[in-house]
């Protein structure tokens, strides 16, 4: 065995070992009659890095596999694609949130906040219509699952990466050290979205295609959600500005309605149905289920891709937290913030318990040929 044969083995590890059994001599072959090709010949002894990010993308594929693929790399594959979409709709509706906000803040709706807000800088001015923009960036979420639902990846996935990328294109972050450590890390939900949507609907996995109306609804839901938690909280700030002071009572659903509040409150929704979902299939589990449409997200993948989503929601709950700080108001913040944290790892233990039932479950149905393999 030469040396480049023996680097070309190597870098082939990243591939599952089901697939280098299949596939490894074949493709050994083609890389080393390619390398014979090239004008250097075989005296350069080197893995080009060309092939090294082929082989990784395609190992990255076949662990999130597509119909027809084997039983555990497809589970994987959907836990991931599972991820993308819930994730899509939970900013679907926050940005919808923060657009909202936008409209009302910078007077685009005139006369619907009774002091008149304006926002940051003067009328007309190029600081406002940065501002207005970054407000109104993340709308680009909810194009994002739009086209997905409708089988449109590639588009899903350049309004997502636009969706994340441009509210810190349009306003600079000026802050640094730890403030934009603790930026990073509170972006860390949205960017485990994206990537989760970009590595999850590869080439060999077609996204859901749904019809028009069935397509606008899973979007307009969380975007009408998004409208309706703008307006109560343009309710709980003129009651906040017309009563003084502000009272507990009245800080705390504040403190429930930035993003990371919202990921919280969403994740034990979703926690909560995959608990009864469970119950109800532990009950009716000698009653077969009637013939239906299939969804958006297969209902054995939401535990473990709601498990995904906790993770990043953890880490920026986490990072936003100041313990030991003094003062009333971020004492109370931080109280609250340690609840979510709470919540939030109790919402992670219990989806992974689930996963792991459903994927144990799952397993003994493929053992005795009573599940219906993908593809």
């Amino acid at each position: 065995m030469s040396v480049l044969e023996e680097r070309y083995r190597r870098v082939l590890r990243l591939l599952p070992a089901s697939y280098r059994a299949r596939r490894e001599e074949e493709m050994v072959s083609a890389f080393l009659d390619g390398a014979r090709r090239a004008e250097t010949g075989l005296d350069d002894q080197r893995v080009r890095w060309a092939e090294i990010a082929g082989v990784a993308a395609l190992a990255l594929r076949v662990r999130l596999g597509g119909p027809g693929s084997p039983p555990g790399e497809y589970a994987t594959g959907e836990a991931v694609r599972g991820a993308a979409i819930l994730g899509l709709v939970f900013w679907t509706m926050a940005g919808t949130l923060f657009a909202a906000q936008t409209v009302l803040t910078y007077g685009v709706v005139a006369g619907v906040l009774p002091d008149g807000l304006m926002g940051i800088g003067d009328p007309g001015s190029p600081e406002r219509l940065r501002q207005v923009l970054s407000g109104l960036a993340p709308l680009l979420w909810a194009a994002s699952l739009g086209a997905l639902v409708a089988g449109r990846a590639g588009t899903a996935k350049a309004s997502a990466w636009a969706a994340l990328v441009l509210p810190y294109a349009l306003e600079p972050a000026t802050a640094g050290g730890p403030a934009r450590v603790v930026g990073l890390l509170t972006a860390l939900p949205a960017l485990v979205t994206v990537l989760a949507l970009t590595a999850g609907f590869h080439r060999d996995a077609p996204p859901p295609r749904l019809r028009g109306a069935a397509a606008a609804r899973v979007v307009a839901f969380p975007a009408a959600a998004g409208v309706l938690l703008a307006l109560a909280v343009g309710v709980l700030g003129a009651a906040a500005r017309a009563g003084g002071e502000p009272t507990p009572l009245m800080l705390q659903p504040w403190l429930w309605l930035d993003p990371q509040g919202l990921a919280c409150v969403s994740l034990l929704a979703v926690t909560a149905w995959c608990v009864a979902r469970r119950r109800s299939a532990l009950r009716a589990s000698a009653t077969p289920a009637p013939v239906s449409a299939p969804p958006v997200v297969a209902s054995g993948s939401v535990a473990p891709a709601a498990a995904i989503l906790v993770v990043p929601a953890v880490v920026a709950r986490a990072a936003t937290l100041h313990p030991g700080a003094e003062g009333y108001l971020t004492g109370l913040i931080t109280l609250v913030g340690s609840l979510q944290l709470v919540l939030l790892l109790a919402c992670g233990v219990t989806l992974v318990a689930l996963a792991v039932r459903t994927r144990g479950t799952t397993a003994r149905d493929d053992l005795t040929g009573t599940r219906e393999q993908p593809g």
